[in-house]
């Protein structure tokens, strides 16, 4: 899901992915405005956000959140510029009218090599807009980013909007992975939908040791019980923060109740270094007996095995230093007991609280809110009371992550049995609304209003995957905090079949040493066409960029995308063109013969090959291999065996050519989407970048600035720099307009590439 808020103002370089969320959502402040409740105890089932300013005398639009289909519009009918005061468009001040409501169908990840991806619809409310662009109609597709129109005015309050995020009871169990009550804790979270921090439940019998055991698979003796039950968090920093701490982790101890346990302890690089880790453990056994290091990987990454590869033995240790009440200790994250969630469990310690509006009369008597607002624990909430604890830190850090199912405040037929109470007096509401003063407050709500008209409608799937029809969405159904929700579902990084083929430019042009290649020259790809292509791999790619840390950061997918792209010819093949036969112009195919390129980062030569048999302990063949080069006595090299001069002719070959057999065919890497995408994944992970080899993992390059030189770097170390390298710095910039939060809107852009001062110029335009 690629998701953003509705305002998108420009990111200074420091600021962090919370502060910049902040600055790009102010409002929803305590009292009128703010989620779930105001400040009558009325129940809210949005917020109330301001525009932040754009420029000197200017406020930045409203965007779309996400891509979606536009199922309702309605254009502001405020009245002229002197109306009648007594107009329901001028209740307590001037308010705005316009709606716009987004449906939003994408997916949030699959269980591993399924067939099914974890599909969700929800939908986007931005009422008290003040115009709306014509391109916003109903019917008609948008993207992430697009303008709305311009926030309008709430009682007299300019450049706002009152914003919401909903969903129906199925969809609420595809975005949370429950309907009801809270995260049990006998069994581990979903599998299907992981992401950001990791969370392990340990029990009081968990066994804390005072140092780590020299060997990883060895228990220490002297240990002793935690002695109460503890959640371990577990945070890769997945290319967010200052320089050189991007590839950090960081583990937090919190109560059960979610209260922090001293400060996060810090490891650092342990992200870029999982690969590494996981080889060395697996190495610490017996031969005979070693785990598969692609289990390994994931048992770190995300503190179990999701799949394909088991772990066997079941047992190898998760050691990591943690914060205890009476200071650290090391403890196995993997012990017997120990259950594993992520964020995308939204668990209770993280403040997570389904509540549901009993009786529908839009009157907060949450059990729950109620406590948090007695002040003098009498059991009557005053209105002083709502106005003092409304506006405390502890108060608004339990309200703000609720998921509440409330009826709608726009529905013109229920006003009376939503907003009745108001007319009668109660602790909360001290000033009950006279027959005349509700009246107003009537015309307001029903001027305001557009349920009726706007008949929102969930699309049905079969488990084929094809549409049976639509239902509608209940009056009552579920209201997300829209702040935190889409500050959620940001570390998601998982990507639906139309936003990948999203990726793949439609035209593509640049000026290589004065000759300008045309847009239709290079890149022409239908949006058709690319679904095609795309379709046998999204789910696989997915798994494989959320396994090796990719998708969790947008510049880093970006990055790897590109390559993919000139790999896969605009993902036509997963396998070299003239499959390794001799050729003048591939003088190196020669060589690797057999093992000419395979998958989406066109593993080439044995050696290669032999890492990743290694990493997912790749059975042995058992007969013939399908290249007919490749038998019981055959010999092939390991890795360029040439040795060049200057301008870069073959003087002689060194090395030593090897048997192959009986390791595994490499043509699976071919023929299997799973194993295609993974051996991709694996070499990003697993690639040297210098020759030291001290250091692996193209994530760490990465994670530098995104700019030419960085894009440049990365198709040195994915493909020696050589073919596509303009292409390739071209793809990484349109995937980086695609998958940021700028909002650039040139049709092309210039770049200046390092190599011979060459200008790539990249085309924007999105045909059919």
């Amino acid at each position: 899901m690629l998701i953003s808020p509705p305002f998108l103002p420009p990111r200074a370089s420091n600021q962090t992915e919370n502060q910049w969320l902040d600055k790009a959502m102010p409002g929803g402040e305590p009292g009128y405005g703010s989620y779930p409740v105001s400040d009558r105890l009325a129940w809210h089932g949005g917020l109330h956000l301001r525009a932040p300013t754009c420029g000197d005398d200017d406020v930045e639009p409203v965007r779309a959140i996400a891509d979606g289909i536009v199922v309702y519009r309605r254009g502001s009918t405020e009245p002229p510029a002197a109306p009648d005061p007594k107009s329901p468009l001028r209740y307590q001040g001037r308010t705005s009218d316009g709606v716009v409501v987004i449906r939003h169908e994408t997916e949030i990840g699959a269980a591993c090599r399924s067939n099914t991806s974890t599909r969700v619809v929800f939908f986007s409310v931005y009422v008290h807009m003040h115009t709306l662009r014509t391109t916003v109609q109903p019917g008609r597709s948008i993207h992430r980013k697009d303008e709305l129109g311009q926030a309008g005015y709430i009682r007299g309050q300019p450049h706002q909007i009152h914003f919401e995020i909903i969903c129906d009871d199925a969809n609420l169990g595809q975005l949370i992975g429950r309907n009801s009550g809270l995260l049990p804790l006998n069994a581990d979270g979903r599998s299907d939908v992981i992401f950001g921090e990791l969370y392990f439940h340990l029990e009081a019998t968990t066994v804390v040791y005072a140092q780590r055991p020299p060997q990883p698979h060895l228990t220490l003796p002297g240990g002793v019980p935690l002695g109460e039950a503890l959640i371990v968090g577990l945070r890769y920093a997945e290319g967010e923060g200052v320089e050189r701490t991007r590839g950090h982790a960081y583990v937090t101890t919190y109560g059960l109740a979610g209260t922090l346990i001293g400060e996060p302890l810090t490891v650092p690089d342990a992200e870029y270094n999982i690969y590494r880790d996981a080889n060395d453990i697996s190495e610490t056994y017996p031969a005979h007996a070693r785990p598969i290091p692609s289990a390994v990987y994931e048992l770190l990454r995300f503190g179990r095995v999701v799949g394909p590869d088991p772990l066997v033995p079941e047992d190898v240790p998760h050691w990591r230093q943690i914060r205890t009440r009476t200071g650290t200790g090391w403890v196995n994250l993997n012990a017997p007991g120990v259950r594993k969630f992520s964020d995308a469990d939204f668990p209770q310690w993280r403040g997570w609280f389904l509540l549901t509006d009993v009786d529908g009369d839009g009157r907060c008597n949450d059990a729950a809110i109620m406590q948090a607002m007695d002040v003098n624990r009498d059991g009557a909430v005053t209105a002083d009371e709502v106005h003092a604890r409304l506006d405390t830190p502890s108060v608004r850090s339990f309200l703000k992550p609720l998921i509440c199912k409330l009826p709608t405040e726009w529905d013109a037929a229920a006003i009376e049995a939503r907003w009745g109470w108001l007319k009668t007096a109660s602790p909360s509401n001290p000033n009950p609304l006279q027959e005349e003063q509700f009246a107003r407050l009537r015309a307001h709500i029903d001027a305001l209003a557009f349920w009726q008209q706007a008949n929102l409608r969930i699309p049905q799937y079969n488990a084929q995957d094809e549409s049976i029809g639509e239902r509608p969405l209940p009056s009552t159904h579920w209201h997300f905090n829209p702040r935190e929700f889409i500050r959620a579902f940001r570390k998601c990084g998982w990507l639906s079949l139309a936003e990948l083929v999203r990726l793949i430019p439609r035209r593509l042009s640049y000026s290589q040493q004065g000759r300008v290649r045309t847009a239709l020259e290079v890149g022409k790809v239908s949006r058709a066409t690319a679904a095609i292509r795309l379709k046998t791999y999204a789910l696989h790619l997915n798994w494989v960029a959320r396994k090796y840390g990719i998708s969790s950061a947008r510049h880093r997918f970006a990055h790897f995308f590109a390559q993919t792209i000139i790999e896969t010819d605009h993902w036509q093949v997963v396998y070299e063109y003239g499959r390794g036969a001799p050729h003048p112009k591939i003088p190196m195919a020669q060589y690797y013969a057999a093992f000419y390129g395979r998958g989406i980062m066109q593993l080439t030569w044995a050696g290669n090959y032999e890492s990743y048999g290694l990493f997912r302990n790749r059975p042995h063949n058992s007969s013939a291999y399908v290249d007919h080069r490749i038998g019981a006595d055959s010999r092939h090299y390991w890795r360029d065996p040439t040795v060049r001069d200057a301008d870069g002719r073959i003087i002689r070959v060194t090395g030593i050519p090897k048997h192959w057999a009986p390791r595994f065919d490499p043509t699976e890497v071919e023929v299997d989407p799973f194993i295609a995408c993974d051996s991709g994944g694996h070499y990003w992970v697993a690639k040297s970048l210098d020759k030291s080899g001290k250091e692996a993992n193209i994530n760490r390059v990465a994670d530098e600035d995104f700019n030419p030189r960085t894009i440049g770097r990365v198709n040195v170390l994915v493909n020696g720099g050589g073919n596509g390298y303009y292409e390739r710095q071209a793809y990484a910039q349109y995937g980086k307009r695609i998958l940021f939060d700028a909002v650039e809107t040139a049709a092309t852009q210039d770049f200046l590439t390092p190599r011979s001062g060459v200008t790539v110029r990249v085309d924007y335009a999105e045909p059919n």
